[in-house]
């Protein structure tokens, strides 16, 4: 048997609506600066404090990237240590499907979880638990 896509996850599997796409009202794009790897749409990222550029956000990290400051808009492949442009959906109105979330595996609870969920919703993020 032939492999038609070996694709997993799209913008669809993350985006139930959005407001003005065409306008691209609710995305930025951004300065990663982070480790060596592809980020998968829906890769949740924080703000480096100091400088302003974005990587993965980890719940332990100590730099201010811990803190939501975005989701991932399209696949992108980094190369390490090296300033890349990434779309990011930094704000709603927009309705995100959760199972389309790619937390970091730091955020190993439901309490780490919620502070990100509570920062999506208070960025205009409406969460979805079905995939609408």
């Amino acid at each position: 048997m032939s492999v038609i896509s070996t694709s997993v996850h799209t913008r669809s599997n993350l985006v139930a609506h959005e407001y003005l796409p065409s306008y691209a009202y609710c995305t930025e794009v951004v300065t990663v600066n982070d480790t060596a790897g592809t980020l998968a749409v829906g890769t949740v990222m924080g703000k480096v404090t100091s400088g302003g550029k974005y990587k993965r956000a980890v719940e332990t990290a100590s730099d201010g990237s811990k803190v939501f400051a975005g989701i991932v808009g399209e696949a992108v492949t980094i190369a390490g240590s090296t300033d890349t442009s990434v779309v990011l959906i930094t704000r709603g109105p927009i309705g995100i499907k959760k199972a389309g979330i790619v937390l970091d595996s730091t955020y190993d609870d439901a309490t780490k979880k919620g502070v990100i969920y509570t920062a999506m919703t208070a960025a205009g993020m409406q969460l979805l638990e079905a995939a609408a």
